[in-house]
């Protein structure tokens, strides 16, 4: 499996496999005062997954380390089972949209964060933004 895209989201949805984004797409979070908590983030993601990786189970995990790679506290778990739609061309990958939401984050300091997500413990990916506090 690889990640064609990810990206943080104010909210994000899957629904009839289309992935659904609202306030996607930033690398920045603004803040009044720290610590801070973010009421509600999303990472909305698009997998693609090959066909020797269908009717298994892929151990997804998403967590939240800030740049120096401390853990944050902060981490989601799952499994994706992805079956062959049967209008499918033989050896097509399938397209497989996900979202992981997080509520309550705090973030302790202004400086840089990502989401690492991996599947069977390699790292497919990690999605970077900061937090910045404003006067």
């Amino acid at each position: 499996m690889k990640l064609t895209s990810a990206m943080l989201a104010d909210a994000a949805q899957v629904q009839s496999g289309k992935l659904f984004v609202l306030g996607g797409g930033f690398d920045t979070i603004s803040v009044r005062k720290l610590p801070a908590t973010h009421r509600s983030l999303s990472l909305a993601m698009v997998a693609e997954v090959g066909p020797d990786e269908r009717q298994q189970d892929l151990e997804l995990v998403v967590q939240l380390v800030d740049e120096d790679g401390a853990e944050v506290g902060v981490t989601a778990k799952g499994k994706l089972r992805v079956g062959a739609p049967p209008n499918l061309p033989p050896g097509s990958p399938s397209i497989v949209p996900i979202v992981s939401p997080f509520h309550n984050v705090t973030f302790p300091e202004a400086k840089g964060y990502a989401f690492v997500i991996s599947m069977n413990g390699t790292e497919l990916t990690r999605v970077k933004f900061r937090v910045v506090e404003i006067p």
